[in-house]
């Protein structure tokens, strides 16, 4: 069953069509391997040069509010893998640097990842891919 599912996965991640879907959600009960299976595609993303990004959550490190921290490490990380993205990222930076520290998540998703990823879309070859581990932690 995992085997199907990590395959599955990878014919998603290789899906060039424009109708494509382009989020995948892996879910299911507590225990049964969905960690697992992120960090497998993770990792074998990583190895053949796909990972835009990937975001780990813990029930163990909620004190940290990791959640303020997602959207700026995916867009860290997007910036370290394309250049258009870095150069975008930068210009909205520029801008509003209060981007990096503000709570406001929808403000963050808006002009850390989509507004980056639009203008630099036309440079970027395949998909972007982020994985992203127990939101719901």
């Amino acid at each position: 069953m995992r085997t199907e599912i990590l395959q599955d996965i990878i014919n998603w991640v290789n899906d060039t069509h424009p109708d494509a879907r382009r989020i995948l959600w892996l879910h299911g009960q507590a225990g049964r391997g969905k960690s697992a299976i992120a960090h497998t595609i993770a990792s074998w993303l990583k190895d053949v040069g796909g990972l835009g990004s990937c975001f780990c959550f813990s029930c163990d490190r909620q004190a940290e509010r990791r959640e303020e921290k997602m959207l700026t490490t995916m867009s860290h990380d997007l910036a370290g893998r394309y250049p258009a993205f870095r150069r975008a990222l930068g210009r909205v930076l520029a801008e509003d640097p209060s981007l990096k520290t503000t709570s406001d998540l929808l403000q963050q998703w808006q002009k850390l990842i989509l507004e980056p990823l639009s203008k630099a879309a036309g440079s970027i070859i395949g998909n972007v891919v982020v994985v992203i581990d127990a939101l719901d932690e």
